[in-house]
């Protein structure tokens, strides 16, 4: 196995956690203390755009800055966790490849195996977690292929794939950098090394075929584009404004200076002894605070609370921005704010697409990528969807079409065949199905043939009986023998 024979820290990647705190970190140029990040001069000083170096060449911001920027903004972080969350909230299912009836019964269990088991340490879709957080965070992700057949240099830095895949492993993109050709500036191809991998001065290095690339939002041919890079400067007015409410409230700034007047110092030390003392007890009646201050006495206010609610409305605007360019609405992270006139399943609508997006770019690169190196070509893998089914609206929309295309048919405004093209039927070969002026049995149950010598029927006036029907009542009609009598002595009666 490839992964047992490098050194320690290439065996498990796991970063070290970063530790969140006050005490500055160098990193390079740039000195990071967790709160100022308000000066384009300490963004530039971590901006290597397009320097070509023996480690490969930089990206446009340094990563190591956007990984700080996402552990240290709870908007930022809050975005990711959520990202990661409803890509693979729903799971996925492995399908067969589009155009195939059945597909081989022992690729399913291969692929079926090797999600189960992608590497000895995985949990359960942690790659694919990794994954998708270092796609929303970075605009690129790594995996390593580790091959059955894997070939080295001596020294173990240089490392190119061979034999059939055995697992793959997440490479934290922050610690790799591509390998350029000159002047084209396109990967080396193998056995050339294409990406190099540094942590604490080691460095390996891997050619294209050993190395899995994703990127979001690629500009030319190198890395992808991060949504946070056009947020700087608004990540660094919501840090400074998020610290600084905390440090109002806390009581680190100060809010009213107060001048005691023309009094000694023991007496001032009595005056502030007996403020804390009211203050600590809660002996003030209403709020006040009675003090005898000598003359000259004045307070004066340092911060406005008027103010304090438009510093949360510039929170809020800062949420907004930076929600905005993830393409997330900020009720899908609990913030909801009043008067907005906005619709929510609009907003929901725009992230599902968002989440569809991964979706696509994620199961594009398992089926071409990865599902060929297991030899898997009937199978392939189809993330479910977090877009709610809406099949009540639906079923309304569906029958008020089909309403509609029957009130056309009635009208004689379009023919069977039209109707059945509507609907999304085959076309029929009759002749009359072309002549929207046909009547269908449905329609002319109550019609018959026209004929134009004669009365159509259905043209005889109430209550008269058609000819070839008898009367609902009989009629006892007399028999001439019997009426000859009758009107004989009718008329002998006469005479």
């Amino acid at each position: 196995m490839a992964e047992r024979r490098r050194f320690p820290f290439f065996g498990r990647r796991r970063p070290e956690a970063v530790q969140v705190d006050s005490t500055p970190d160098i990193r390079g140029d740039t000195v990071w203390d967790g709160k100022t990040l308000a000066s384009l001069a300490k963004i530039a000083a971590s901006t290597r755009s397009g320097l070509q170096t023996s480690r490969g060449s930089e990206t446009e911001v340094s990563y190591a800055l956007l990984r700080d920027i996402s552990l240290k903004s709870e908007v930022v972080n809050a975005i990711l966790r959520r990202t990661v969350d409803d890509v693979l909230a729903n799971g996925y299912e492995f399908v067969l490849t589009s155009g195939l009836a059945e597909g081989d019964e022992k690729q399913l269990a291969r692929m079926t195996d090797f999600f189960r088991n992608p590497n000895p340490e995985d949990m359960g879709d942690e790659w694919l977690e990794s994954l998708v957080y270092e796609l929303a965070l970075f605009g690129d992700a790594y995996l390593e292929l580790d091959g059955s057949q894997d070939k080295s240099t001596k020294s173990g830095e240089d490392w190119n794939y061979g034999g059939h895949l055995v697992s793959v492993w997440p490479i934290p993109a922050d610690t790799m950098r591509i390998i350029p050709s000159i002047p084209t500036g396109s990967k080396p191809k193998p056995p050339k090394m294409a990406y190099v991998q540094s942590i604490d001065k080691k460095t390996r290095r891997f050619s294209a075929d050993k190395v899995l690339h994703m990127t979001k939002f690629k500009h030319g041919r190198g890395y992808g584009t991060s949504p946070l890079i056009p947020l700087l400067n608004i990540i660094a007015g919501q840090l400074n404004l998020t610290n600084y409410i905390n440090e109002m409230f806390t009581g680190t700034l100060p809010k009213t200076i107060l001048n005691v007047g023309d009094i000694s110092n023991s007496e001032m030390k009595a005056m502030l002894a007996l403020l804390e003392q009211q203050l600590a007890a809660g002996k003030s009646p209403f709020g006040l605070v009675a003090i005898n201050g000598g003359s000259g006495f004045n307070m004066h206010r340092l911060i406005d609370s008027t103010k304090e609610g438009q510093q949360l409305d510039l929170l809020y605007y800062y949420r907004e921005e930076i929600c905005a360019v993830f393409g997330i609405p900020p009720m899908k992270l609990g913030w909801v704010q009043t008067g907005k006139l906005a619709n929510p399943e609009q907003q929901l609508d725009a992230w599902y697409d968002v989440v569809e997006s991964y979706h696509l770019r994620i199961s594009n690169m398992v089926n071409f990528k990865l599902l060929p190196l297991l030899g898997i070509h009937d199978w392939e893998i189809r993330f479910r969807t977090i877009r709610p089914r809406r099949e009540k609206e639906a079923a309304e929309k569906e029958r008020a079409r089909a309403q509609a295309i029957a009130g056309l048919r009635q009208e004689s405004a379009i023919s069977i065949n039209e109707a059945r093209v509507m609907l999304g039927l085959d076309i029929l070969e009759a002749e009359e199905a072309n002549d929207p002026f046909y009547l269908s049995p449905k329609l002319a149950i109550n019609q018959g043939p026209p004929d134009d010598d004669g009365p159509r029927p259905g043209d005889n006036e109430p209550g008269d009986q058609p000819d070839d029907e008898e009367p609902d009542t009989p009629v006892d009609m007399p028999d001439e023998k019997e009426a000859e009598p009758h009107d004989e002595s009718h008329a002998s009666e006469s005479d």
